[in-house]
C-alpha cells in the first residue's frame, strides 16, 4: 500500500514537472515569435509542442533558419532533451535549387494553395523568388520584399545560388511601357512569345544581324527568346543612372497610373491596390517598399501633421485607418496614399485618383480625412526594410 502511494506521488510530481517545463518551453516559443517573427506575411512560424512519452518534441515549420537556431538554443537551456522535428524552409526536398525568377508578365500570389484563397500580391517577370516548398501543383514562395504566399505557377525554373548570381550578372532590360509584347522576330507582325508590363526585367540578348535598330533581342527567365521594341524598354544600367529620386519624380510617376482600376492584391500596370500604387511607384525609382500599407507605416521618418499639412513634402506617404485609444503608437492601418502638395494626394480607391484634405476643394475626401492617421517620409532616410533594388542581395 505504501509503495503504491509513493509510486502515485512520484507520478503526480513528474506530471507537475513535465507541465511546468512545457509551460516554460511554450513561453519561449511565444517570446521568440513576438520578437523575431511577429508578422506571418514575411515569416512562416508555426511551432507546436507535443509530448512524446516523457520527452517534449517540437513540430511545425519555420522559414528562417536563424530564427530556428535562436529558438532551439533558448529551449535547450530549459530542456536539453528536447527533440527538434521542426521543418525548416526551404524544404529539404528542393535540395539547393530553391531560387527562381518569375517568367510570366506577372503571377498571382495567394495566402493559401487553393484558388479560393485571398490574393495577397503579384510578382512581375524577372523578380527573383525564394521557393520554400512545392505542394499539389503550387509553389510557396517569398519575394524580395519578404512577402510570402502561394502561386499556382509551378513551372518556375529552379536554380541554385550560383545559378541565381550568374543570371543576375547578365545584361538586363527594364520595361517602362505600360504593356507591350515580345515577338518571335524583330517586327510586330510576327508571332507573340509573351506579353510584358511595366517593371518586367528581361535579359538583353546578343546583337544579331536580324535585329533592327527598332528592336532588342531578349531572353525571358525560362529561356524563351524573342524581340521587343526599343521604345518599351531601357537598359538596366541606363535605368539606374537615369533615376532622379525626388518628391516631384515620385508624384509624376504615380500620376501616370491615374485611371487604372483598383485591383485587390494588384502591384502592376494592369491594376493596383493602395499599397500596390506606392510600392510600384517607388519600385520604378529602384526602391523596394514593404508590400502592405501597415508594413509601409513601420518605415520612414514620421512627419508631424498635428497642426496641419505644412510639414509634408511631395512623395511622402499618408496613412489611414483606425486609431488605437489604448496604444496610440499602434493604430490599425488599412490605406495609404502619396502626398502631392497643397493638401492633395494620389491613391488607389476604386481607381487611381487624386483627392484633397481641403474641405473647399472639389476633390475633398471627407471619408479619408476622418480616418487619417499620419505621414512617413521615405526619401532621404536609411532603412533596413526599404532597399534599393541595385543593392538588394537577391538582385546581385
Amino acid at each position: 500500500m505504501k509503495k503504491s502511494l509513493l509510486t502515485g506521488l512520484f507520478c503526480i510530481l513528474s506530471l507537475f514537472a513535465i507541465n511546468a517545463q512545457n509551460a516554460d518551453i511554450q513561453a519561449i516559443i511565444n517570446e521568440v515569435k513576438s520578437e523575431f517573427a511577429p508578422d506571418k506575411r514575411v515569416c512562416v512560424y508555426d511551432i507546436n509542442l507535443v509530448q512524446a512519452e516523457n520527452d517534449p518534441v517540437l513540430k511545425g515549420e519555420i522559414s528562417d533558419n536563424n530564427i530556428h537556431n535562436i529558438l532551439i538554443s533558448k529551449i535547450k537551456q530549459v530542456s536539453p532533451e528536447i527533440k527538434d522535428s521542426v521543418r525548416v524552409l526551404p524544404d529539404s526536398s528542393l535540395g539547393n535549387e530553391y531560387w527562381g525568377f518569375v517568367h510570366l508578365s506577372l503571377i498571382i500570389v495567394r495566402v493559401a494553395p487553393n484558388y479560393r484563397a485571398e490574393i495577397c500580391t503579384q510578382a512581375l517577370m524577372g523578380t527573383p523568388v525564394k521557393i520554400l516548398e512545392k505542394k499539389n501543383g503550387w509553389l510557396h514562395i517569398q519575394t524580395p520584399d519578404g512577402y510570402i504566399g502561394w502561386t499556382s505557377t509551378d513551372d518556375i525554373r529552379r536554380m541554385n545560388e550560383l545559378d541565381r548570381k550568374a543570371y543576375n550578372s547578365l545584361p538586363k532590360l527594364v520595361v517602362t511601357a505600360y504593356n507591350d509584347f515580345v515577338y518571335e522576330k524583330p517586327n510586330d507582325k510576327s508571332k507573340l512569345v509573351s506579353d510584358v508590363i511595366m517593371g518586367n526585367i528581361l535579359v538583353q540578348g546578343n546583337k544579331t544581324k536580324s535585329a533592327s535598330k527598332k528592336f532588342y533581342a531578349v531572353t525571358l527567365p525560362d529561356g524563351r527568346k524573342g524581340y521587343i521594341s526599343t521604345k518599351s524598354v531601357i537598359p538596366y544600367a541606363a535605368w539606374q543612372k537615369s533615376i532622379v529620386l525626388t518628391g516631384e519624380s515620385i508624384v509624376s510617376r504615380a500620376e501616370k497610373f491615374i485611371g487604372l482600376p483598383y485591383v485587390w492584391g494588384g502591384t502592376s500596370s494592369r491594376g493596383l491596390d493602395c499599397s500596390g500604387l506606392s510600392k510600384t511607384t517607388y519600385f520604378m525609382h529602384g526602391i523596394i517598399l514593404p508590400r502592405d500599407a501597415s508594413q509601409q507605416y513601420r518605415i520612414g521618418k514620421e512627419i508631424d501633421t498635428t497642426n496641419g499639412f505644412e510639414n509634408l513634402k511631395a512623395g511622402d506617404l499618408l496613412f489611414f485607418g483606425r486609431k488605437n485609444e489604448s496604444d496610440p503608437s499602434k493604430p490599425s492601418i488599412i490605406h495609404v496614399a502619396i502626398y502631392i502638395g497643397n493638401q492633395k494626394y494620389i491613391h488607389a480607391s476604386g481607381q487611381v485618383r487624386i483627392n484633397s484634405f481641403d474641405p473647399d476643394s472639389e476633390d475633398f475626401d471627407a471619408y479619408n480625412r476622418n480616418r487619417y492617421i499620419g505621414a512617413k517620409r521615405i526619401l532621404g532616410t536609411q532603412m533596413k526594410s526599404c532597399q534599393r533594388i541595385f543593392e538588394h542581395p537577391w538582385y546581385n
